[in-house]
Formats: structure tokens, sequence, C-alpha cells
């Protein structure tokens, strides 16, 4: 148990890492500008038109982790004799997870009408991140290392 959140404390620095190297760091400084700026100028909080039902935006959070524990619990040594090859279920959860989030990102930008510019740049950013769990992962369960 405490190899699995070693691993996963290491895949979650490693995903990390990915927002801010130079050239995929503008993507995420241009992301979350674009949150911020959606936050002043929408107050998404302090407006009637906030639903209870607009939480579920949330959830896309989950996919982060859900995606680094099945990189890790999934992982392909590499220097085993011979290869064993890539984890065919741990590489269908991810594609499942990043589908997912995909679907619920979306859903939730049209449901939130007159709010929808914090919507589109929240899940736009949550994909970001997910995408850099998904690098990760992807490299876990199949054994190839950058």
């Amino acid at each position: 148990m405490v190899q699995f959140w070693l691993t996963f404390w290491t895949y979650l620095l490693w995903s990390l890492e990915f927002l801010y190297v130079p050239p995929l760091a503008y993507g995420t400084l241009l992301l979350g500008l674009s949150f911020i700026a959606s936050v002043i100028r929408q107050r998404p909080f302090s407006k009637p038109i906030w639903k209870t039902n607009y939480s579920i935006v949330l959830l896309q959070f989950l996919f982060f982790p859900a995606t680094l524990a099945v990189a890790v619990l999934g992982r392909v040594d590499w220097q085993q004799v011979p290869f064993p090859g890539p984890n065919a279920w741990g590489l269908r959860a991810e594609y499942v997870f990043a589908l997912g989030s995909l679907i619920v990102g979306g859903y939730c930008v049209w449901r939130m009408k007159g709010l929808r510019w914090f919507a589109l740049s929240l899940a736009m950013l949550q994909l970001w991140l997910l995408a850099a769990a998904n690098l990760i992962a992807a490299m876990s369960l199949t054994g190839n290392w950058l």
C-alpha cells in the first residue's frame, strides 16, 4: 500500500510538471487567465443564475486522480523479460476516463446558460490537467517511457 502511494505521488508530481514545461506553460497560462477572467467578469457563485446541479462540473476533478490510480495499478515493468506488452485493460480505463471527462465537460457547458464562458474555461482547464495525467498513464501502462 505504501508503494502505491509513493508511485501515485510521483506520477502526480510528473503530471503537474507538465503544466509548467516551457512550451506547454503557455497553454496553461492562457487557460488560467481565461478562467480567472471568467470568474471576475461573470461572478458565477454570486449570481442567482447558479443552480445546485451546476456543481456537477466539479465531478471532472475526480477523473484526474482516477487516471493516475489506474496508471499505478496497471504499471508495466519495461525491464521484465520477456516484455509483457501494454496493459490493455488499463489503457481502456484511461480512454473511458478521458471520454467521460469530455462528456461531463460538454454537458456542463451545454447546461450552464448564462455562465458558459466560466463553464468552458473550467472544463478546458480540467481537460488540460487530465491530458497531463493521460500522458503519464500512457507511459506507465505501455512501459514506453520518454
